[in-house]
């Protein structure tokens, strides 16, 4: 038997308030986790593998929610990723910053590798896609700001218009094309070249 419409307009409308709720709890988890990040790192003798686990977690919990809202992209991927990667080139070469000990280098580029990924699906695939029903600038604005709040008990207040601009660039993109990867390569860019410096 084949259910009437209105019974099956209902149940869609059922997943779409379970992926939007389910959403929601992955994203003030997340946050959570972010925001007790320097903590964590602060207890323990070895921090590699306790921020391994971190992202990890958060990367799997980010991915795993049902359908999150696209939008409407206003570029492709590429041309989305070569005006972020600028930008992020662009602020480097401005603030240049000195690099990660070379010691460090391999961890310090595997971490914050998946530390970009895990933070892009979070920030730019979930809570973008939460925060999109009330429209692309609540998106961008929203996901830029909690970005970077949520960095400020890492780098201090000082890193925050650091932070919210990166933030902007990586929001904008995930509007510009539409998908979460471009911000996510982008942030990985960034990362890399502060452990290059």
């Amino acid at each position: 038997m084949i259910p009437s419409s209105a019974a099956g307009l209902r149940a869609s409308r059922r997943e779409r308030e379970a992926d939007r709720t389910g959403a929601l709890a992955v994203t003030l988890a997340g946050l959570a986790l972010l925001l007790a990040r320097p903590g964590l790192v602060r207890e323990v003798s070895s921090p590699v593998p306790v921020l391994v686990g971190l992202y990890a977690l958060l990367l799997v919990g980010s991915l795993a929610p049902g359908q999150v809202r696209v939008g409407s992209p206003a570029l492709g991927a590429a041309p989305a990723f070569f005006l972020g990667a600028a930008a992020v080139a662009l602020a480097w070469l401005a603030v240049r910053t000195p690099a990660i000990p070379a010691g460090a280098g391999s961890a310090a580029l595997l971490l914050d590798t998946l530390a970009a990924l895990a933070e892009e699906a979070l920030f730019r695939r979930l809570m973008y896609g939460w925060l999109l029903r009330w429209g692309p600038v609540a998106a961008v604005g929203g996901t830029a700001v909690a970005f970077a709040l949520v960095h400020v008990p890492t780098y201090g207040w000082v890193a925050l218009p650091i932070d919210l601009g990166a933030g902007l660039v990586l929001s904008w993109q995930r509007w510009a094309c539409g998908r979460w990867e471009v911000p996510a390569a982008t942030h990985a860019l960034a990362n890399l070249l502060a452990v290059v410096g």
